[in-house]
């Protein structure tokens, strides 16, 4: 779906860019805080995440049962979220880089303890312990992943929004419960982003009502119109969370209603840097380290932009064919093993309860 490589490949490059042009001290532009671009790439990936979850939960169903379904569904996203994290995790250990944050023209290195290692590897760390710094929004995803096929279920044989609209207006409520009785926090919670997640939902419930298809280059406007409206430095709303999930629905709510793009001169580099937009998001801290810090004095300016523009696409693309692909396949196959057990259990606990009451 060539839309939905369009925002994933925006989103990725928004997070890209971001943590460049703050490395490098550039913060604002005019009214637009551009330090703020890696936010809204991952609010974009945040919508399509579960739109694209969504419409993969609906063709691995095939009429299993909800813990068959459920089980399934998380072995795949382990097999796809895991081997990369854990790679890139232990790399940055053992080779002690840093990698944790950064200020304009100096990256800084984490003192993790043994908790906060483990915590890492599980993906379950709170943002401020992350050792890889753009690894703070993988425990959020890891988390709505649980109650995915749970949503699934609860919409699947509905076409309406109502059910949907309800799910994300508790979200909201709950999300401005939350922050007016933690003082508005800029710490980040899970419950703060579950609006932003449903969101993409939505978009999966919309695609299943009538609907008329706008022109293709509608949806590019609409997806960067929307990282200017959060970029936009003017505090009209009580919380930048409350923007957020505005930005998000946004997104979400228009993403059904139109037609794919079919331009090649955009399709085609789309969809290679959301096919690995994975790798970039997790590898561009360590591109930008090397290229801009460590090599800073060693080589000229066009060899150094050069050089990052290699790594930074490269490496995800090694990567990706190396690790990733690999992996993924192996997670497929062993869902299907534990989808083929569980049916056989859930046949043979049939045939027990049958005999049972005859």
């Amino acid at each position: 779906m060539p839309n939905l490589d369009f925002l994933r490949a925006v989103a990725v490059l928004l997070v890209l860019f971001s943590h460049l042009t703050f490395f490098l001290g550039y913060l604002d532009f005019g009214p637009l805080r551009i330090l703020w671009m890696g936010v809204v790439g991952v609010y974009f990936f945040f919508v399509h995440t579960c739109l694209v979850l969504m419409m993969s939960l609906e063709r691995q169903w095939k009429d299993q049962g909800a813990l068959s379904l459920f089980g399934s569904f998380m072995i795949r996203r382990i097999f796809r979220i895991y081997p990369l994290s854990l790679v890139v995790t232990i790399l940055v250990l053992v080779f002690r880089l840093p990698m944790a944050t950064y200020c304009p023209g100096v990256f800084l290195r984490g003192s993790p303890d043994a908790a906060t290692v483990a915590a890492n590897l599980l993906l379950v760390q709170s943002p401020e312990h992350s050792i890889v710094g753009p690894m703070w929004s993988l425990p959020y995803e890891m988390g709505m992943y649980l109650f995915l096929p749970w949503i699934f279920f609860f919409l699947y044989s509905r076409t309406s929004l109502g059910r949907v609209a309800v799910l994300w207006s508790i979200s909201v409520v709950a999300g401005i419960a939350f922050l007016m009785h933690a003082g508005w926090p800029t710490r980040d919670y899970f419950v703060v982003y579950i609006p932003c997640f449903l969101c993409g939902v939505i978009a999966y419930q919309l695609q299943k009502t009538p609907r008329r298809q706008l022109p293709a280059f509608l949806w590019t406007g609409i997806v960067l119109l929307a990282g200017p409206l959060y970029l936009y430095n003017q505090h009209f709303l009580p919380n930048p969370r409350i923007k957020s999930w505005l930005v998000c629905l946004m997104i979400g709510a228009a993403a059904p209603f139109f037609s794919q793009i079919s331009a090649r001169w955009l399709t085609i580099p789309a969809q290679l840097i959301a096919k690995y937009s994975y790798g970039i998001y997790l590898t561009h801290f360590f591109c930008i380290w090397l290229v801009f810090s460590r090599l800073h004095y060693v080589l000229p300016r066009t060899a150094r932009l050069g050089l990052f523009v290699v790594l930074v696409f490269g490496l995800p693309v090694l990567l990706y064919h190396v690790l990733e692909e690999p992996m993924i396949g192996v997670g497929k196959r062993v869902a299907r093993r534990f989808e083929t057990r569980a049916a056989r259990w859930t046949a043979s606990r049939m045939k027990m309860q049958g005999a049972g009451e005859l």
